[in-house]
């Protein structure tokens, strides 16, 4: 997606091999450099042994809801990084706390949660998970800001095309979902 195209061109600058697990590979429009390892959704545990540093940027469906849990972090190993800017449901909270807290792996960076209305605790603050990743020493934490204004525009901009292609009588119309895929 969009998303993992931006990390790929950002780190491309390093000396990094990179191995990317994609559900539909004949949907890959854009060209990938040849020296991209291609994994499908099946080979998740032989993709997970493969890498050091598991970028998650997918979209939250019923297929990846979950899809990370204690196995496939212990699969990961203790030498592995997790970087999840997609959802929060996307890998197990439990087991995400667990593994940093025995430090089966190394560290993670997320920007997503599990609770976006927590209740206050006792001494008022609220926390947007259900287990203490504020008392780890291995995780960074960061509030979910991948929003722009522009990015609305952008969207309003294809808004506003779509219902120019509808009054036109036109079905060709721009992000179209995809309810069998859920995104």
């Amino acid at each position: 997606g969009a998303i993992n195209q931006k990390i790929h061109r950002f780190l491309s600058g390093f000396d990094i091999d990179f191995s990317i697990l994609r559900k539909h590979w004949k949907k890959q429009k854009s060209p990938l450099p040849p020296d991209v390892e291609k994994f499908e959704f099946s080979q998740l545990p032989e993709f997970l042994k493969n890498i050091d540093i598991l970028f998650i940027a997918v979209p939250s469906t019923s297929l990846t809801k979950g899809l990370i849990k204690k196995k496939e972090l212990e699969l990961l190993g203790k030498n592995g990084l997790v970087v999840n800017v997609a959802r929060g449901e996307i890998i197990d909270e439990e087991s995400l706390y667990e593994a940093l807290k025995r430090k089966d792996i190394t560290g993670a960076a997320i920007d997503v949660w599990y609770d976006y209305t927590p209740k206050s605790d006792e001494e008022g603050r609220k926390y947007p998970f259900h287990f203490p990743f504020h008392t780890l020493d291995n995780i960074i934490l960061s509030p979910h800001r991948g929003y722009s204004p522009f990015s609305d525009l952008l969207r309003w901009d294809e808004v506003i095309e779509n219902i120019k292609r509808m009054a036109m009588g036109r079905t060709d119309f721009i992000n179209v979902v995809n309810l069998d895929e859920e995104y």
